[in-house]
């Protein structure tokens, strides 16, 4: 009897810390920007078909701020200037990354989806 109260607790506590989570949405500042009035806003979705098996990897200026399941979005600060935009999926299936260059002025914001075009990887 009391290992079925122990399964049933874990299972609660299991199923509580997943709906918890399953709201959230993925938000993260890159290349250590505070956010201020002189950064720029960037958001990078994932087309509606990108694929439920896949995950979409995002980093900025060679660090990763994001992995995204279905249904995630990026949102997060960039500091004026130049960064590179890489993105790559999990499992890679021998996928190359995707990189795009972004010269980010202050108080802009920027928003691309993650599809697939002809195969490959793309940022529009």
């Amino acid at each position: 009897m009391k290992r079925q109260n122990y399964l049933g607790c874990g299972l609660l506590i299991v199923a509580l810390a997943f709906f918890t989570f399953s709201g959230c949405q993925t938000s993260s500042t890159a290349s250590m920007a505070a956010p201020s009035k002189n950064a720029g806003r960037l958001t990078i979705e994932r087309a509606a078909n990108f694929g439920s098996d896949l995950s979409l990897n995002v980093s900025i200026d060679g660090a990763q701020v994001a992995s995204l399941v279905e249904g995630r979005s990026y949102n997060g600060t960039l500091s004026p200037g130049q960064h590179v935009i890489s993105l790559t999926v999990t499992p890679t299936r021998g996928r190359p990354p995707t990189t795009k260059r972004l010269t980010v002025q202050a108080g802009q914001t920027y928003s691309f989806t993650a599809m697939w075009r002809g195969g490959r990887l793309v940022l529009m």
